[in-house]
């Protein structure tokens, strides 16, 4: 029997990923940006490992990145380019994509896909976070992607990801990304996915209806919690030519919000007079998961803040010189990558191929003329209106009619609208999302509008579905 393919492409109703076998693919994946140079092969296979085990689909590395300096070693000290005179020419060293490959190899023997950035952003905008230079322009970008497609050709577990959280700011810029896409399209894995990741909302501004780009990617970042990215997946989700689209970027678990920041000359942070730094937490990273799910996005990429920058014991932090991270290999048992596995396996139990934003099953709670509303708080009615981003209520529904989900960040009254529901009994549960663990589990007759309130103070995930 045939192993089964890791090629994936998208689905037919353009809003999914799938593997080219016509198993679903939910984009579940962990950020190693610089996995490539700070890891060898020992500890990558222990990265690979336990990301596999946690029901991650994906890992984001990049082919070469430079934090702090052009032209990094790995730890093996090889170089991505063998000399300057090569860096200019972008002529990679071809021990460094030797080391590539076989990496990307091991990641499929551990059912992996790998999201490869040819390049971070630095290397064609000079807007960007990373030490430069801009060396590429849109016919080094093509000749370098040609390589690129070529060297993994036989890796069938690759989706191409172009960008490198950088903005286009320029006609040249939008050029010398195409130019990649070309490059990528015309190499011997020229029929990989292919999408461009920003550095804010999104692919689709410039490149949505262009043919190469596959699927749309955004970044809703670390600048502050609860930024609204499911209001754009949802546009993007209605959008014609149909696209799949992916926050590629939300917030890194334990990394620090910008906002309490001061912004360094170099696109990095520091926290000048502050006393402390607030991080964000698994919290915030499943509020970000959750809703964009919900919202149509057809998968979702975690970080956090040490293992994207594969932080180890003596190296310089990135974006922050407070230091007070941990090591990546503590950093692995953060407990935000533990709690994702329970929307995937749950969605794959009910069909994620079938799921579609849902908003209007959501029933604003209305007391209209209610005596205690009136005398205690002076209110005509005590109404929801369910727009404030730090406790948005999501939800989606099955379009068979069989189940609706619903994600409630903070405690509160849920009616949910179920007169599309084809059944007459309905089971009812409410998980708690940060253990997987059922708080309420009931069957009862189907209402057309049936009202909840979960137990727990912060997130809730209700489930009904077809008894």
């Amino acid at each position: 029997m045939n192993e089964p393919t890791l090629a994936t492409r998208v689905a037919a109703d353009g809003h999914r990923l799938e593997y080219e076998d016509g198993r679903p693919f939910f984009y579940l994946s962990d950020t190693a940006w610089t996995l490539f140079c700070d890891l060898d092969e020992a500890d990558t296979r222990t990265l690979f490992t336990d990301r596999a085990e946690k029901g991650f689909t994906a890992v984001q590395a990049c082919v070469f990145r430079d934090l702090f300096e052009p032209n990094t070693a790995n730890v093996a000290g090889d170089r991505p380019f063998a000399s300057v005179e090569d860096m200019y020419a972008v002529r990679m060293n071809p021990a460094w994509i030797d080391n590539v490959v076989a990496m990307t190899r091991a990641a499929a023997e551990h059912g992996l896909i790998m999201a490869l950035l040819p390049t971070w952003g630095d290397k064609w905008n000079a807007h960007s976070n990373s030490a430069g230079p801009v060396i590429m322009d849109a016919e080094k970008g093509r000749e370098y992607c040609r390589f690129l497609s070529d060297a993994l050709g036989d890796c069938d577990n690759v989706i191409w990801v172009l960008g490198g959280d950088s903005p286009i700011l320029e006609q040249e810029q939008a050029a010398t990304i195409r130019a990649m896409a070309e490059g990528i399209r015309a190499g011997a894995s020229g029929k990989r996915l292919v999408t461009f990741y920003p550095n804010g909302l999104g692919s689709s501004e410039i490149f949505h209806s262009e043919a190469w780009l596959d699927f749309n990617a955004l970044q809703t970042s670390h600048y502050k919690p609860n930024v609204p990215g499911y209001t754009y997946v949802e546009r993007l989700f209605r959008t014609s030519p149909r696209k799949p689209v992916i926050d590629m970027e939300p917030n890194y678990e334990a990394a620090r919000m910008f906002v309490f920041g001061q912004r360094t000359p170099h696109h990095t942070f520091t926290k000048g007079a502050r006393a402390f730094l607030p991080q964000f937490t698994a919290y915030d990273v499943r509020k970000s998961y959750y809703r964009t799910v919900l919202a149509g996005a057809a998968g979702f990429t975690y970080g956090h803040d040490s293992i994207r920058q594969v932080l180890r014991d003596g190296d310089r932090p990135h974006a922050w010189d407070e230091g007070g991270l941990p090591d990546w290999r503590e950093a692995l048992s953060a407990p935000g990558s533990s709690q994702l596995v329970l929307l995937k396996d749950l969605l794959a139990d009910l069909g994620q191929g079938r799921l579609e934003p849902a908003q209007e099953l959501f029933v604003p709670f209305r007391q209209e003329a209610a005596w205690p509303d009136r005398m205690a708080i002076g209110l005509e009615f005590a109404g929801q209106t369910n727009l404030d981003p730090a406790a948005h209520i999501r939800v989606a529904r099955d379009t068979g009619g069989e189940w609706v989900l619903a994600y409630v960040p903070v405690r509160n009254i849920v009616t949910l609208d179920l007169s599309g529901m084809d059944c007459d009994r309905i089971e009812v549960r409410i998980i708690d999302p940060e253990s997987g663990a059922d708080q309420r589990r009931f069957t009862q007759d189907r209402e057309d509008r049936l009202m909840l309130l979960p137990d727990r103070d912060l997130d809730s995930l209700i489930v009904i579905r077809k008894a």
